[in-house]
């Protein structure tokens, strides 16, 4: 039976990534079709596309950015990507967001947490009839990490994930209200204590006369 499927396979060598990338441009097999596919890197703890194709056109790289593939390496790439591989960076309350929603992210998790510094990945949508004959197109490029995970659940999970983003977002800029509000405060007690100072400067220049 046909399953459509996204497929996440880790590289120590990126030249083995884009290798199975140029070959998925033309590979045409009876039991599996590359519908989209990309080649992500981790560059100082954050996941950035590198490269990629969506069908029909192989050369519009515009197309996989709208598509599931491009969807899915926006959210590896963005705020929920960064705070799952453990860089919560200045984000206050962030990981009790993280923590709350952690459980269902295994595609992603998953990703962001054998996806090392310097490592690549190659992703792709794929509608394939089992796992035996991409899995071994694969294997012929030594990857050092392969994970599946069937569209329709994958859809579910990024759903998730831009609630996620967007619950981070609301809380973040609460945050920032809350600290404008304290600015304010701060500074208007710093005003009162300026005009009390001087109020007692003038009482004790009008005293001493």
């Amino acid at each position: 039976m046909e399953e459509n499927n996204i497929v996440v396979a880790v590289f120590n060598d990126d030249s083995k990534a884009y290798q199975v990338l140029s070959e998925s441009k033309s590979k045409s097999h009876e039991q599996y079709k590359i519908l989209d596919a990309a080649v992500i890197q981790k560059e100082n703890g954050k996941i950035v596309f590198k490269d990629g194709f969506s069908s029909p056109s192989e050369a519009d790289t515009s197309a996989l950015k709208s598509s599931l593939i491009g969807s899915m390496i926006g959210i590896l790439g963005g705020p929920i990507g960064i705070l799952l591989g453990g860089s919560i960076g200045s984000m206050i309350g962030a990981s009790k967001v993280v923590n709350r929603h952690k459980e269902g992210f295994s595609l992603i998790e998953r990703t962001v947490a054998e996806l090392y510094n310097g490592e690549t990945a190659f992703v792709a949508n794929i509608k394939e009839n089992n796992e035996v004959a991409f899995n071994y197109f694969l294997q012929q490029y030594d990857p050092t990490f392969v994970y599946r995970k069937e569209v329709s659940m994958m859809e579910h999970e990024m759903n998730k994930a831009r609630e996620m983003e967007q619950q981070l977002a609301q809380e973040e800029e609460e945050r920032k209200r809350k600290e404008r509000v304290e600015d304010i405060q701060e500074k208007a007690e710093e005003m009162k204590e300026r005009i009390k100072s001087e109020f007692h400067r003038i009482k004790e220049k009008l005293t001493e006369k």
